[in-house]
């Protein structure tokens, strides 16, 4: 039976002095006894079964995806991955299952989804960065409407979920979908950047508090910016159907996009970007992506959609607390090992 949860505290109180223990790495097992660290458990699970609720109502299949990769397991920066001596080859730790996930689209019903650890090569030690992290990936056949559909309905099925424990949730009952859109255009323009300007933490803090300390999209990132699978924009190819979810607290927490689908094209994209110039740079096989293309040229996938979500920062958001650390059963970053 699980007992009363610490987080019900008085609404006077500064969260960030009843968790600022979490933020201790050091010797993390003498946390073990404290309520706070078993609230971060508490919620997590929660938000997992509330996203798997969802999902399996929806008709999508969990599958594994592998861990130690080539190339095709990164994201858009290649200087990230964290780099392993596999055998007489090189490989890397996964970054994000998408291209092994869309690969099986349409061989499993359509619909798939996977939770798995993500790792990234972040010398930062500090409130937001983590060399670990938790991660919920799902591809499905779909447009960029539905992809933003799913988000907001997987997301309120799991705030639903949390909102079940006796925690401070007053937050989560004032949530409503649709969320706000900003295109890129429209938040540069609202932040005073140029085009081609990143969106940084410190920019989506000003965007929240511009929308009343809400969750929010950016949509339509410039094409350069983004993944090169990203499927262009039909009326303005200069961007691609991608959208970044933004929610106090926790910033953005889950980065999604329509897929290209047409073979020449992804190959195209692939060798022209900057992440696939940049792994022949530092010596990388150039053959990484042969599978995920050839894949293409012989099965007759259709538009495609998929996001990844990052579990630790929308924990981060329903405890509203500062540090990633906090949020985070074992924070690993490169200062600590277990």
């Amino acid at each position: 039976m699980v007992g009363k949860v610490f987080y019900m505290w008085n609404a006077n109180r500064e969260r960030a002095l009843v968790f600022e223990k979490l933020t201790q790495t050091d010797n993390r097992y003498k946390l073990f006894p404290f309520e706070e660290l078993r609230t971060v458990a508490l919620v997590e699970a929660a938000l997992l079964k509330g996203a798997r609720r969802y999902l399996n109502d929806n008709g999508y299949l969990e599958v594994v995806a592998p861990h130690i990769v080539s190339a095709t397991g990164s994201c858009e920066v290649i200087e990230t991955l964290l780099e392993l001596q596999y055998f007489d080859r090189q490989a890397f730790l996964t970054q994000t299952a998408q291209l092994y996930l869309e690969a099986l689209v349409p061989f499993l019903g359509g619909k798939v989804y996977t939770f798995g650890p993500s790792f990234r090569a972040e010398p930062r030690v500090d409130s937001r960065h983590l060399v670990e992290f938790s991660l919920l990936e799902l591809e499905f056949e779909g447009n960029f409407e539905k992809l933003l559909t799913t988000t907001e309905e997987l997301f309120m099925s799991m705030m639903d979920q949390v909102r079940s424990l006796p925690i401070d949730s007053e937050h989560l009952a004032e949530l409503e979908i649709p969320f706000k859109r900003f295109t890129y255009s429209e938040a540069i323009d609202i932040l005073n950047l140029k085009w081609g300007n990143d969106i940084y933490s410190s920019d989506e803090q000003e965007l929240l508090r511009i929308n009343d300390n809400q969750p929010y999209f950016i949509t339509h990132f410039p094409k350069e910016l983004k993944y090169f699978n990203m499927r262009e924009n039909e009326t303005d190819p200069e961007v691609v159907n991608s959208a970044d979810f933004v929610v106090p607290y926790g910033g953005e927490c889950v980065g999604a996009a329509e897929r290209e689908y047409k073979p020449a094209v992804l190959l195209k994209r692939l060798k022209e970007s900057s992440m696939y110039v940049n792994l022949l740079d530092k010596g990388g096989n150039p053959n990484s992506f042969d599978w995920y293309i050839n894949a293409y040229y012989e099965y007759p996938y259709k538009l495609h959609s998929g996001f990844g979500m990052g579990l630790n920062r929308v924990t981060k958001f329903v405890l509203q607390l500062s540090d990633i650390r906090q949020s985070t059963i074992y924070p690993v970053n490169k200062a600590t090992l277990y």
